[in-house]
């Protein structure tokens, strides 16, 4: 994937948040924030999948072969004191 580069301009409440982020440790550069607060406007638009939606999709795509096996009854569950 080929990177990208933007020069960005900002002033007040913009430049101190920035730089509180940093002093806090709370990222590692100035890039960092601004990628994050990108992404983070693009799950709020619906535009990429959220943390959570991409979460629950993972779940699923472990779950679905053994879903599959119980709905043709080549598997069965047991009673966790069963076992």
């Amino acid at each position: 994937m080929l990177m990208k580069s933007t020069m960005l301009q900002y002033e007040g409440s913009v430049e101190e948040a920035v730089e509180r982020l940093l002093l806090l440790g709370v990222f590692k550069s100035k890039a960092d924030i601004f990628r994050v607060g990108a992404m983070e406007l693009a799950a709020k638009y619906g535009l990429v999948k959220t943390k959570e939606e991409v979460i629950e999709e993972m779940m699923y795509n472990d779950a679905e072969p053994a879903l599959r096996k119980l709905k043709a009854g080549k598997a069965r569950l047991h009673r966790i004191e069963q076992i």
